[in-house]
């Protein structure tokens, strides 16, 4: 939902400092990055220029958390994943969960500074941004409003997503570029849930559905500037019902997710068929699509598309890019077990004809079938040999969020609320709805068609934790739970930084 492209020139160079202060990690003993003090000075908090460079930063930041070492995809897909490695012995680690594993990529995977990073330039825009309404008048109370609770939201967020990947975090509530939190232990999963949903709720009350509505502006332009490119009310809501969903909190999770459902129009978030989600130029993952619920993007035409950090570096091949093999694919008996009907717009086989159906996959029948939901070369229209990558990281879209309201309807005994939004989603793909039989289990048949509906958008391991703490029918992932596995190690830099922090049991 956010694109490099909104920042003036002021809010360039204030990303950059942003950046190189967050990665130049040696200098000084913080929590475990330096502590981003850029617009820290009074003096870079004198206009509306600054409130907005300040407050993209915030957004490219927390892009760059996503995307570093394939951050999103080798957290949510890997582990025990449907995406397996072809002969990547780093990426084979973290799919048999060997998470203390020497490689570069599984050890700066295991480093939560870049998620420091947002939080703190988060809690900076929100103390420093109020002092900006007293000095320039452009800056007006429903900027400011609009511009706290996004601070919130992102937050709030990036805890709940580092929660999710570590189980207790340290808890910051204000910036730490006084160096008062040098060192701070880890404080439990439930207290840093519990401040996020509070964030969040308190923020969901100030953001608007839209920006910039009818001949309203925002920062100087129009809707069309914004639309699809900021968290809204959708997203918080969506983000709270994922929240509280992640720890059982089904009842909460149900009345967030039904008003991010009842409302999504109000926010232009609509349904996809298959051809609109995997289109390359115009589709949920293309730079021109504004109808995610919450997305990260990164536009080819504004200089963000790249080479690496996508998920089509990992799992594109010939004849799509060049390369001979990718990185991970899905092998053809986990897509022949997946997708059973033939029917199924996403990728069926008519067992009479032999004719195939796919929209997920490319050249089915050859060594190994290229994983190609996904597949956005430049700006959808990229030159295979020249191959710099600008899809959209899409964390949810409403068939995720209808499929998630299912699961927690499902788990309430809402079974006809919860059978009405799984078959919106089976409809939608041309497969046939699911009916209550002997033998069938609702939660079970959610679950399955999340995992063929999201395939390869960072849901796969996080679903596994919920189905099976919900049916506690995985014996390899109940005893992770059990464990504490399910959580990666803490990397052994902020370890040394820190004498508070304890490693992860499970890893000691």
């Amino acid at each position: 939902m956010f694109t490099l492209s909104k920042l003036n020139r002021h809010a360039a160079a204030l990303f950059l400092t942003i950046v190189l202060l967050h990665v130049s990690s040696s200098c000084g003993k913080k929590l475990d990055i330096v502590a981003s003090n850029a617009g820290a000075d009074d003096t870079q908090w004198a206009s509306v220029s600054d409130t907005r460079a300040a407050l993209m930063g915030i957004y490219g930041l927390l892009r760059a958390a996503m995307v570093d070492n394939y951050a999103h995809w080798v957290y949510g897909e890997m582990r025990y994943g449907d995406l397996v490695p072809y002969i990547r012995a780093d990426l084979r680690a973290v799919a048999d969960n060997r998470l203390n594993a020497s490689f570069p990529i599984v050890k700066e995977l295991s480093n939560w500074r870049r998620f420091y990073a947002v939080i703190n330039a988060a809690a900076l825009f929100i103390e420093r941004a109020p002092a900006v309404l007293a000095v320039d008048r452009r800056y007006t109370e429903r900027d400011l409003k609009f511009d706290i609770a996004q601070a919130r939201t992102i937050r709030a967020f990036a805890y709940f997503y580092m929660v999710r990947i570590w189980g207790d975090v340290p808890l910051l509530t204000r910036s730490y570029d006084d160096g008062i939190f040098a060192e701070v232990a880890r404080t439990p999963e439930r207290t840093v849930l519990a401040f996020a949903e509070e964030e969040l709720l308190a923020a969901a009350q100030e953001l608007p559905y839209l920006y910039a509505e009818g001949s309203q502006q925002y920062y100087g332009e129009g809707f069309n500037t914004w639309v699809g490119v900021l968290v809204n009310k959708i997203s918080a809501y969506t983000i709270l019902a994922h929240l509280c969903a992640w720890q059982g909190k089904y009842l909460n999770a149900e009345v967030y997710a039904r008003f991010a459902l009842a409302n999504a129009q109000q926010s232009r978030i609509v349904a996809y068929s298959v051809n609109d989600l995997v289109n390359r130029t115009s589709g949920l993952f293309a730079p021109s699509d504004k109808n995610q619920i919450l997305a990260i993007r990164a536009s080819y035409v504004f200089s963000e598309a790249t080479a690496t950090g996508h998920i089509e570096s990992l799992s594109l091949a010939y004849p799509l890019v060049t390369r001979t093999r990718p990185d991970i694919y899905v092998p053809k008996d986990t897509i022949n077990k997946l997708f059973l009907q033939a029917s199924d717009t996403r990728f069926g086989v008519d067992t009479i004809s032999g004719l195939i159906t796919t929209n997920y996959f490319t050249d089915f029948n050859g060594d190994i079938p290229i994983f190609s939901k996904i597949n956005v070369i430049r700006a959808g229209d990229g030159d295979p040999d020249f191959s710099l990558f600008g899809s959209n990281i899409v964390f949810s879209r409403l068939e995720e969020l209808q499929l998630l309201y299912a699961e927690i309807c499902a788990v309430l005994g809402n079974t006809d609320e919860a059978m009405l939004y799984l078959n919106f989603v089976r409809s939608n793909r041309g497969t046939s709805p699911f009916i209550m039989a002997s033998g069938s289990d609702l939660v079970d048949e959610i679950f399955a068609e999340r995992r063929r509906e999201l395939m390869g958008e960072g849901w796969r391991w996080y679903d596994q934790v919920r189905h099976a703490r919900i049916k506690r029918n995985n014996p390899t992932v109940n005893t992770l739970i059990e464990e504490g596995g399910i959580f990666w190690p803490i990397s052994g830099e902020v370890l040394q930084r820190n004498r508070k922090l304890i490693q992860n049991a499970y890893w000691r």
